[in-house]
């Protein structure tokens, strides 16, 4: 490279090269990616945000979804 890249062109080049990447990647590989991306996201809240972050989103259901991940742990650990 003969000049280096000024601010707008080095965030141009970035969203282009993520652009790319999204657009080789299979429904396979975005789902993993995501999930690892939320996992990592939610794994740094800390306790009350993240519970706070799950009410959110379950709302009315949040009690059944901690309910199904009790029922689920000694079920994991038989595997």
């Amino acid at each position: 490279m003969t000049t280096p890249l000024n601010h707008e062109e080095l965030l141009e080049l970035k969203s282009f090269l993520a652009e790319r990447m999204v657009d080789n990647m299979t429904t396979k590989d975005l789902e993993e990616y995501v999930l690892n991306d939320l996992f990592q996201y939610f794994d740094k809240l800390g306790e009350h945000e993240f519970i706070d972050e799950a009410k959110n989103y379950w709302d009315d259901m949040f009690d059944e979804a901690v309910e199904s991940v009790r029922e689920f742990i000694p079920a994991k650990k038989s595997m």
